[in-house]
């Protein structure tokens, strides 16, 4: 008996803080999150994610028309003004610190824009919308997910000092619906004005009314936590909805698959080979990966092919080119020194006119859909066997050659 209590002794306390551990949160007690629970997207695959129906088709200005401009008649004075200012800009030093987002004031000034509408900037999620302490007043949070170079991102929207709100947490909202009405703060601590945020994905877990400045960051974090929503809206106008076109393909690396799709049903996949290094991201000429991203196909060509250059035997009976470098290619190789800037405008340029890149820079070119030898490589050998490309078996391709078009949008992901 004796040792048995002995033993209880030791095994009670192990089992009082199992048990306790099983029952805390993963978060912190007490921890303030706009998110009350993690994101489903995190636990989707590639497919899911780019055919998801809630994905924004692009972003619009939260006030006045579409493009942040146009009229409105004033509820005070009864006046009718023309356009909108930004009055304090993302990132600007001011009386309250740091400014996280954009204050942006009708024309007329003062409180003329009273009580004028706010809209959703894009298709989202209602994640916040009550009152905050002041002076943030009425608050409205959405979370946003799109498609950029073939990868799902999320961004989140935020709109303050509201006077009245229109939606409620839970509430799924389309792109420039009414959501708001332009306000002046919990005790009209300011003239009318919207305090419009874009923040990026890693505030997810960041209070709806937090203040970098309150809590000792600098400029630098806030510029890698907040974008100025101007100029997000403006590079984000139209977006790419794999669910909307007509012809679709998906190369899966990790999976060795290529997916193609028609008016977002799958019709057909694949089994492909990729480059020699199949993990990673190509950066340049001769690394033997294939690029990530989002491409469209910019060149086709049946066979048979000159094999008096050895290397044109691996084309097999088809070759399709897809337009790499693509421009956030070609801006990654500036930032990384790869290219130089005369070389980066010169591929973003080729994009934007739907020409086929320069395939001489030190990124590299002529990638795309190919054969192979006749003797063909097998499902169950090893499938690093290209320079950078994708590999069908020659009948796969040949199909594959039919079924797709110039400037079909290609997404690779890992």
């Amino acid at each position: 008996m004796r040792r048995f209590i002995l033993l209880l002794s030791f095994l009670l306390p192990a089992l009082v803080l199992i048990y306790t551990l099983s029952q805390c949160d993963a978060g912190a007690p007490g921890k303030k999150n706009f998110v009350d629970a993690d994101s489903s997207i995190a636990t989707k695959n590639i497919r899911e994610l780019l055919f998801d129906t809630g994905l924004c088709d692009g972003f619009d200005f939260p006030f006045g028309d579409k493009d942040g401009k146009g009229g409105y008649t004033s509820l005070t004075d009864g006046k009718h003004y023309e356009g909108w200012v930004c009055s304090t800009k993302c990132g600007e030093q001011y009386y309250l610190g740091i400014h996280t987002g954009e204050d942006w004031n009708g024309s007329g000034g003062g409180n003329t824009d009273l009580g004028q509408p706010v809209y959703a900037t894009g298709d989202g999620t209602v994640l916040h919308a009550a009152e905050c302490p002041s002076p943030w007043g009425n608050v409205v949070l959405i979370e946003h997910h799109y498609v950029e170079n073939g990868e799902v991102k999320t961004v989140y929207s935020q709109y303050s000092h509201l006077k009245e709100m229109y939606v409620k947490k839970g509430d799924h909202v389309t792109r420039r619906q009414k959501i708001a009405a332009i306000g002046r703060g919990n005790y009209n601590e300011y003239p009318a004005h919207l305090h419009f945020e874009i923040r990026y994905e890693n505030m997810k877990y960041m209070p709806v009314d937090y203040w970098p400045s309150s809590h000792g960051q600098n400029a630098d974090w806030v510029k890698e936590h907040y974008m100025p929503g101007s100029e997000f809206i403006k590079a984000h106008r139209t977006l790419s909805l794999p669910s909307q076109q007509q012809k679709f393909v998906l190369v899966v690396k990790h999976e060795f698959k290529c997916y193609y799709f028609n008016k977002g049903k799958l019709v057909k996949t694949y089994e492909i080979a990729l480059g020699q290094q199949p993990v990673g991201q190509k950066e340049k000429e001769g690394d033997l990966r294939v690029p990530e991203g989002e491409y469209r196909i910019c060149e086709k060509t049946r066979g048979p092919f000159d094999t008096s250059n050895w290397a044109n035997a691996f084309l097999g009976t088809r070759w399709m080119r897809l337009n790499y470098p693509n421009a956030f290619d070609a801006e990654r190789g500036l930032k990384n020194g790869w290219i130089s800037k005369a070389d980066r405008d010169r591929i973003v340029n080729a994009v934007k006119q739907n020409k086929i890149p320069p395939k001489t820079t030190a990124m590299g070119g002529g990638i795309g859909f190919h054969g192979w030898v006749s003797t063909d490589w097998s499902n169950d050998s090893p499938r690093a066997q290209t320079w950078g490309c994708v590999s069908f078996h020659n009948k796969d391709l040949e199909e594959f050659f039919e079924l797709t078009d110039l400037d079909t949008v290609v997404v690779i992901a890992p």
